[in-house]
């Protein structure tokens, strides 16, 4: 008779084969056989259920959208925004969307002069805002003179009605309001500089939000 090759055998009888030689090994040894012949096999399905879980996460994380993103200019908080995007998210939220999200980035360090401006935030403010990533800068006289001059800023009287502008004092043509004595923004401990301006960016995406947070601050002065 001739003799047959494990190769010549069918996947069942392999199988089998493979019990029989596992059933006579004790533990240490089935996980040494195991890991020595079935390597492969292993690091494949790790790298299977490990691109499945970063797609999942990709996908999920596609969802989430900001409703508001405030970009904060030399900030002196050097703590987690976490809490205060939560608050500013169930002020003006809807509970029902889990995908929302509000954005407070106190990166954006430019230094003392804006002639001599910290170059990597000086780029990484010009591609957020040509990306229409951000939709109010609370920043220092000088930053917002220096983005002012190249209307980077909204006129907040075409934002806010005939009534706000009056009660805000803002005129034609205005692009900045002095938000440095609002309660609210005194408690959120943003700056320490004086005076603090509000601007909303000219390609600001959410306006109806970027109100209510104006309207907002002013609600207790």
């Amino acid at each position: 008779m001739a003799k047959r090759y494990e190769s010549d055998r069918t996947r069942k009888e392999k199988m089998e084969l493979e019990r029989e030689k596992l059933s006579g090994m004790n533990l240490s040894g089935k996980l040494e056989y195991i890991w020595t012949y079935y390597k492969p096999v292993i690091f494949g399905v790790i790298a299977v259920i490990a691109l499945i879980l970063i797609i999942r996460n990709l996908v999920e994380n596609s969802k989430y959208y900001d409703i508001l993103s405030i970009g904060v200019a030399n900030s002196s908080n050097i703590g987690s925004m976490e809490p205060l995007e939560e608050e500013l998210l169930e002020q003006f939220g809807d509970p029902e969307d889990k995908y929302q999200q509000v954005g407070v980035d106190t990166s954006y360090s430019f230094g003392s002069d804006m002639n001599n401006g910290d170059y990597n935030t000086m780029m990484k403010f010009a591609a957020v805002t040509a990306a229409q990533g951000m939709d109010i800068l609370i920043c220092n006289e000088d930053v917002y003179e220096h983005y002012d001059e190249q209307e980077y800023f909204m006129d907040l009287t075409e934002l806010l009605s005939e009534e706000e502008c009056q009660k805000y004092n803002l005129t034609k043509g205005d692009t900045g309001l002095d938000i440095t004595n609002l309660a609210r923004y005194q408690k959120m401990n943003l700056t320490s500089y004086e005076p603090v301006y509000l601007a909303v960016m000219v390609n600001a995406q959410n306006l109806d939000t970027t109100k209510a947070f104006i309207n907002y601050l002013e609600e207790d002065n």
